[in-house]
């Protein structure tokens, strides 16, 4: 910890430190100054990553807000130095400064629709299922970062192990999905066609989509709730 004040602070935290769990009174906003916060999720006893936080990301402001307990469980994935504001000094940011209060509502948005999306990928029982409609809901969101069509090669960048996580398998469980795909020719690794890093890439994304049975209009169940 360096330069306290009554009101925030700087802290540095080590590799699987839990900065709160889900259920919890919400008493602070983190920002990410350096390092990696995982957002995870329990729904029905399957605990999912919802969310990877870097460098200028912030987590913990909807509970404050809201007053309501954390919807999301918040862990260090990489050692890292947050910035720690306490939620009567967050609140006084967010009514007094209309910029940040914006800024502060579009994330929001965001990670609600975010987190929404990927809340019905656990109300699949079938783990294939849920790795599936896991890689093809990251596809829609590459798409809409990209502002492309769903049409020819995309580039997923999770690892196998974020991929799992976000679904909610097993590490072989996901190895097992893979295979499969990639046995049908619809998925080769990122390293495989010269990309810099983790991850794979859909050859066509449209054909993965068909494998799926999912349209592009397609829709999951609906699931309920947001962020941390």
């Amino acid at each position: 910890m360096s330069q306290p004040t009554q009101h925030y602070f700087i802290e540095e935290y080590s590799e699987g430190t839990i900065l709160f769990e889900q259920g919890e009174d919400g008493k602070r906003v983190y920002v990410v100054q350096r390092g990696m916060v995982e957002i995870r999720r329990s729904v029905k006893g399957q605990e999912a990553l919802l969310a990877l936080l870097g460098p200028g990301d912030f987590c913990g402001e909807m509970a404050i807000i809201n007053e309501r307990p954390r919807s999301a469980k918040a862990m260090i994935r990489e050692d890292a130095e947050l910035l720690v504001l306490d939620s009567d000094f967050f609140l006084e940011l967010f009514h007094k400064d209309a910029e940040i209060a914006g800024r502060v509502a579009r994330i929001m948005s965001q990670r609600l629709d975010h987190a929404n999306r990927w809340l019905e990928v656990l109300l699949f029982k079938d783990p294939s299922e849920r790795l599936i409609h896991s890689l093809r809901l990251v596809i829609e969101e590459q798409s809409e970062t990209n502002y492309a069509e769903r049409r020819g090669a995309v580039y997923v960048p999770l690892t196998l192990r974020e991929l799992a996580d976000r679904a909610g398998v097993t590490r072989e469980q996901a190895i097992d999905m893979v295979e499969r795909l990639a046995g049908d020719g619809l998925i080769t690794s990122a390293s495989a066609v010269d990309i810099d890093g983790p991850g794979y890439v859909v050859a066509e994304a449209d054909l993965l989509l068909d494998f799926l049975g999912v349209s592009s209009h397609g829709s999951n169940p609906h699931a309920a709730n947001g962020t941390a």
